[in-house]
This record gives structure tokens, C-alpha cells and sequence, in this order.
């Protein structure tokens, strides 16, 4: 298995990790959003995936985290840090490591401020990271929304998708509400041009739109076919709230071109 193409997503997306210097938990989360923006049909189209899935995922996780040691792709470190991963500690081998990777806690954040639990972290070796490379920069391989020349508008679509906080509509939109007399096919032109950088992105499957009715709910998916129409409802605009987190959020995506670079 020295071939990426040889590799499962799961498996893509722990060397991945590993070459960042992550720590396993979230990696439960990471791997299901990436299998959705592959098409798994096995994958609901939501934005996060929900505890009992997470759940569901660690033994996957953990006999690809196996495979993935035994082939040479990386190693389990413990992380000299409590809280953040930092600097290379001791690995982790043998009967330790299988009991540790079986165990739903290495791969899942806590849902409380728990600072008890053992820092792992998952690290490519020379020979992964080189494996890893050879993939991610090959001809051809799209580049990422970060690798592109943007323009000043795209670029604020872009920090608006990357930061958690970030909508395109409401009070803290990145988006002007329209005219407030706009209406029909002036309103259509008027909107068409604001989302004319995200349209880019959303095409190229860089960029995921979102719309969220209200607060803490979960986000629908807007397809690029109704991305116009959606924008052009003021109603589902919720620009006239004051409510944050309501409205059209977007967020880049865990496409499978994202989980290589």
C-alpha cells in the first residue's frame, strides 16, 4: 500500500493529518465531511456529522490508523502538551497502541472542558510525507482556493467561507442588502453581480453555501442551480434580523482535493 491511489478516503485523510501534526480527535468528524463532499451515499448531506456517527466510525479509524503504522505512512505519538500538539513524544506501538486506537476518546473531541484524557498525536514519517507529496503536488492536481490568484471580492468570499463566525447575509453579511425597491429582474441583476465571485467557487465545488432559518439550527445545502432564486428571497435573506447566525453562511468544503493539500 506505498501508492496513495491505493488508499481508502479514511486512510487519505489520517496522512493528511498526519503530515499537519494533528491529533487524532476531530478526525471522526474530518473523515465523514469529506466522504459526504465524495458523494458517499452512506453519508448524510449535513454539515457536521452527529455523535452516534462519530461513534460509529472508530473502528474504521482505528483499523486504518493500523494499516496505515504498519505500511510506514506515520506514527501515534504521545503530544508533550495537555492541550496542544507541539513537539514530537515517545510513540506509540504494540498492544498500547491497538487498545488506544479502539478507544471512542482518542478520535472524538470531548463534549466538555475534560483536560484528563491522554494528547495523542498522529505524525507522517519521511517516507509518508514524501508519499504524501508526490500525490498532492502531481501535474495536474487542482490547486487550492488558497493557491489561486483572487480578486479583492473573492478573496472576501473566501475569508468569509474560512472563518466559522462568517455569513454572507444579514447584519454581519459580507453581502450588501439589496435595494430596498429592487424588485423582479432588477433584483435579479443586482444580486446576480454580488454573487458572482461565490457562483466561481460553488461551480468548482470549492465553496459550499449554506442557508440557516434560524439560530443554532442546521444549515440546508443550496445546490448552484437555486443559488440565485435563494438569494434573490429576502425572506430567507433574513436581512431585516437582528438575530446572528441566521440567514446564508458558506463554508469551504472537505472536497477530496482539500483532504489531500
Amino acid at each position: 500500500m506505498e501508492n496513495w491511489d491505493e488508499l481508502s478516503v479514511t486512510e487519505q485523510v489520517l496522512v493528511r493529518r498526519a503530515v499537519n501534526g494533528t491529533s487524532p480527535r476531530g478526525s471522526a468528524t474530518h473523515v465523514t465531511a469529506v466522504l459526504r463532499w465524495a458523494g458517499s451515499p452512506a453519508v448524510p448531506r449535513r454539515r457536521n456529522a452527529s455523535p452516534a456517527e462519530e461513534s460509529e466510525r472508530v473502528p474504521e479509524l482505528a483499523a486504518a490508523v493500523l494499516r496505515l503504522v504498519a505500511d510506514g505512512w506515520l506514527t501515534v505519538r504521545r503530544a508533550l502538551s495537555t492541550r496542544f500538539v507541539q513537539e514530537d513524544g515517545p510513540a506509540v506501538t504494540g498492544t498500547e497502541l491497538e487498545r488506544l486506537v479502539a478507544d471512542p476518546e482518542t478520535w472524538l473531541l470531548p463534549r466538555d472542558e475534560r483536560n484528563d484524557l491522554p494528547v495523542l498525536s498522529l505524525r507522517a514519517t519521511d517516507e509518508g510525507r514524501h508519499r504524501w507529496k508526490a500525490a498532492a503536488y502531481a501535474p495536474g492536481v487542482p490547486a487550492t482556493i488558497h493557491e489561486l490568484e483572487l480578486t479583492e471580492d473573492e478573496d472576501r468570499i473566501r475569508v468569509c467561507a474560512l472563518e466559522a463566525s462568517g455569513w454572507l447575509t444579514g447584519n454581519w453579511g459580507v453581502l450588501a442588502d439589496p435595494p430596498a425597491e429592487s424588485a423582479g429582474e432588477e433584483l435579479r441583476a443586482f444580486v446576480a453581480a454580488q454573487i458572482a465571485p461565490l457562483v466561481r467557487f460553488v461551480r468548482a465545488g470549492m465553496i459550499e453555501v449554506l442557508h440557516v432559518p434560524e439560530p443554532d439550527a442546521e444549515g440546508a445545502v443550496i445546490p448552484l442551480k437555486d443559488l440565485l432564486d435563494a438569494l434573490c428571497d429576502r425572506e430567507l435573506r433574513c436581512d431585516d434580523r437582528d438575530d446572528w447566525g441566521v440567514g446564508f453562511t458558506c463554508i469551504l468544503t472537505e472536497s477530496l482535493s482539500n483532504a489531500l493539500r
